[in-house]
């Protein structure tokens, strides 16, 4: 490896953004100028110093490339450095860091060995401020041999001037300017979200100098946080995270939010120390003894990373400390979650977390999921402060943002709010002693009420009337699966991953009908507990989308090999079925040519006969019609062009002399609105 080392030398680019280091920055750069490699350009990018670094720099102008730039920040300055680079490789370094001579030889000869590698990061020395005197010594591979998207998220074992990239992922990644601190975490958690492989060196290569006016010093300890705030945030509001990173978000969270308990601990913050703790604890994997257990053992990993010994018997004994103790050892875990998606429905979102603040059961926690509104639900939700939890993320769609909710759930059973839905107020009381009294039930559902987009009464929906047992046969033909008015055990929910991400329509169908195959036990209480709102703005106005979403969803639940046959024989009576219930909604909508197409489609699935199929559209049409609070007008139905262009489609009407008993209607399985 050395001959070849020797033999190909690719050019490295060492950036050095510097401010006010006129005291290190001539180190900085003799530990550049004594490296062992020689194929080395310099950048040192002044980003607007005040003090006397121009002037010790004058001596090294022939030697390095030196950019002056207005203050804009640390990131600003590393991004000039990348846009001056001209090698194959690009390294930092801090102008008050140093590295150590066989730096930059090591981690090429990293890169020369693996060409996959587009990260490769080392060790490091923590030194005093005259950068004599070892304070700590940092080998992170121990802890953390994978240098992975997971090893970043959770941990973050980075210190720029550690690292050294290959510069092609640099060319269209840089570091996010928007951020002061933070910067760097930031950029290797995104690269290596793209697929950027990461090795560690496993060798202390430089020495980082610890002292008072270091950029994380006391007075930026906030702004440091709320820099992490913003990178974790925005992480986990992306849309396309695999299921197993978004699995990530409470660890991530849970552990950042400790070492920023640590870092405002270790600047005397202890106000601000005890509200990240706190901010901690919702995210905790561990019992209440565990947790505060955990936070000390952290605090003494953290202050030996420092050069610091942990005085654990002076913590102990803070007034902020013994409340926090307090605090951990008396909140109780929620029995139940309540996850509330929501999409522009500022006009509703109070009056549906208000309907959960009215709940004669008390023991719960509501997480709103704001999947990406541009209205002012934000404004409206965080005006609840800390009586409920919001996140925020880009527009993913229904089922992602549930999923999100399920993530960050802590309650053994979870209930689904809509955010334009109301629960009444013995929804949760009744479906929790309902699940204590019948341990084996994993899922409970209630009928539910039909409401106006003002809140008016309309009708109420009882569907045990048609469907009695809520089994496969159930679940398939009538599609009885309003998400607002369930509730189910939350291991049921994590056993089958959660809703499916795939389907913009009738994912909350999927779930019920994989959950029953998987065995779970599903059961009605027959009482009304929850209202659906119907308005204007429903999803339900793309007949064409609606169609083909649903077969979708059915398409592959009957291509599933663990379908008994008895329920694969239901595919055309479910087909039939579906597609006059669409064909209705269609009508009601407004959208009667959206509808001919559905009634003529049905056509292909009916076991009736030609009169008996007519007949039978019209008995679904009106009891639907009466479900739902709308009038029917059926001879303008049967009168209508598109119903007679329908009609001319059958090759043979005959008078029924005894019309068929209609069937039960399908029907609740449409979108969310």
């Amino acid at each position: 490896m050395a001959s070849q080392l020797a033999q190909r030398m690719p050019l490295v680019s060492v950036v050095i953004p510097t401010y006010n280091c006129d005291r290190y920055i001539v180190q900085a750069i003799e530990s550049v100028l004594s490296q062992t490699y020689s194929n080395v350009e310099i950048i040192v990018v002044d980003d607007g110093s005040t003090d006397q670094t121009q002037r010790v720099l004058q001596p090294y102008l022939n030697r390095i490339c030196y950019v002056h730039q207005q203050n804009q920040g640390v990131s600003a300055a590393r991004n000039r450095g990348i846009q001056e680079a001209s090698g194959e490789f690009i390294a930092f370094l801090d102008a008050d860091d140093f590295f150590l001579p066989e730096k930059l030889a090591d981690q090429v000869a990293c890169f020369e060995a693996k060409s996959s590698l587009g990260v490769v990061s080392s060790g490091w020395y923590m030194v005093d401020e005259q950068g004599e005197e070892v304070i700590a010594e940092h080998k992170p591979w121990l802890g953390l041999p994978h240098l992975n998207l997971e090893t970043w998220l959770l941990w973050r074992p980075v210190l720029p001037s550690a690292l050294m990239l290959r510069r092609k992922w640099l060319e269209a990644n840089k570091f996010d300017t928007r951020l002061r601190y933070a910067e760097d975490a930031e950029l290797l958690i995104r690269l290596a979200l793209m697929g950027c492989e990461s090795a560690w060196l496993e060798k202390r290569s430089l020495g980082y100098r610890k002292h008072s006016s270091s950029a994380t010093s006391h007075q930026n300890v906030l702004k440091q946080a709320e820099s992490f705030d913003a990178v974790y945030e925005e992480f986990f509001a992306q849309p396309g995270l695999s299921n197993s990173i978004s699995k990530l978000e409470k660890s991530a969270h849970y552990n950042y939010l400790v070492w920023l308990g640590w870092r405002f601990y270790q600047t005397s913050q202890l106000t601000k120390m005890s509200e990240y703790l706190c901010r901690a604890l919702p995210y905790s994997p561990y019992s209440a003894s565990a947790t505060l257990a955990n936070w000390v053992q952290s605090f003494s990993d953290y202050a030996l990373g420092s050069g610091e010994d942990l005085d654990a018997h002076a913590l102990s004994n803070l007034s902020e400390w013994r409340q926090l103790t307090h605090t951990v050892l008396t909140q109780k875990i929620p029995r139940v979650s309540v996850v509330i998606p929501a999409y522009n429905c500022a006009e509703y979102i109070a009056e549906t977390i208000e309907s959960v603040l009215n709940q004669t059961y008390r023991d719960y926690e509501i997480i709103v999921v704001d999947d990406g509104s541009t209205d002012a639900t934000r404004e409206v939700v965080e005006g609840y402060g800390d009586r409920l939890q919001y996140v925020y993320q880009q527009n993913q769609g229904a089922a992602a943002t549930r999923n999100r909710g399920i993530r960050l759930a802590r309650g053994e059973l979870i209930a689904f709010l809509d955010g334009d839905d109301l629960f009444l107020p013995n929804k949760l009381a009744t479906q929790v002693a309902y699940f204590d009294a019948n341990p084996s039930v994993g899922m409970v559902k209630t009928g539910w009420q039909i409401i106006d987009q003002h809140g008016k009464f309309v009708s109420n929906v009882a569907p045990w009337h048609y469907a009695p047992k809520l089994d496969l046969t159930t679940l398939v033909l009538y599609k009885v699966s309003r998400p607002s008015a369930l509730m189910l055990r939350r291991d049921w929910c994590e056993r089958a991953n959660g809703f499916n991400t795939n389907f913009a329509i009738g994912e909350d169908l999927d779930l019920m009908l994989r959950l029953a195959l998987m065995g779970c036990e599903i059961v009605w209480i027959r009482q009304i507990h929850a209202c659906y709102r119907q308005h204007s703005d429903s999803l339900m106005s793309s007949g064409s989308r609606l169609r083909t979403d649903m077969e979708t969803v059915m398409d592959q639940f009957f291509d599933r090999a663990d379908v008994p046959d008895s329920i694969r024989q239901l595919k055309a009576q479910e087909r039939y079925q579906s597609l006059v219930w669409i064909a209705w909604r269609m009508y009601r909508d407004g959208c009667s040519e959206e509808m001919a197409n559905c009634l003529e489609k049905s056509l292909n699935y009916t076991s009736l006969s030609p009169t008996e199929t007519v007949l039978n559209w019209i008995n679904l049409f009106t009891s639907a019609s009466v479900e739902y609070g709308y009038e029917l007008d059926v001879y303008s139905l049967i009168n209508s062009a598109d119903w007679q262009k329908v009609l001319g489609c059958i090759p043979v009407l005959q008078v029924c002399p005894h019309p068929p008993t209609p069937s039960p209607f399908v029907g609740e399985g449409e979108p969310d609105s």
